[in-house]
């Protein structure tokens, strides 16, 4: 327990102490330059493999529900493994209400320039209310 105190009592006192005075959050060119040449394209094979990966589970299942129906094994054991319907729509749901309030997010980015730490705050509580209108979603759909 003492050992705990004292690193956090040594990082604190790091952090106290910087050597160099602290960036201002803007987005100069070096920035957008960077998002532009690393992020978006790391962002997009994210979503190019999160797609197939999402595809390649989709045809496993289809696959694994035919291979029980010609074993006629119990609707009770097939119920278990495959997911149902509802979770699939429920995961519809999430991205539509995330990708639209991000959407929204952006749009007001816009309205808004010069970009700046105002714009991250704005995507980060149109996101929340995403997820804030999802979770309402499912809540309202449990009654």
């Amino acid at each position: 327990m003492k050992r705990t105190w004292l690193l956090l009592l040594f990082c604190l006192t790091a952090w106290g102490a910087p050597a160099q005075s602290i960036p201002g959050l803007t987005l100069d060119n070096n920035a957008l330059e960077f998002a532009r040449r690393v992020l978006f394209p790391a962002f997009a094979l994210f979503l190019l493999g999160y797609f197939v990966l999402a595809a390649i589970r989709l045809v496993l299942n289809y696959l694994l529900k035919r291979q029980i129906i010609t074993s006629a094994t119990s609707e009770s054991i097939v119920e278990r493994l495959l997911p149902g319907p509802q979770d699939e729509q429920n995961k519809v749901v999430k991205w539509v209400a995330l990708l639209l309030s991000s959407g929204g997010g952006l749009l007001l980015c816009s309205r808004y320039l010069p970009l700046g730490l105002h714009s991250v705050i704005i995507l980060l509580f149109s996101t929340a209310l995403g997820f804030l209108a999802y979770y309402l979603y499912l809540r309202r759909q449990a009654k």
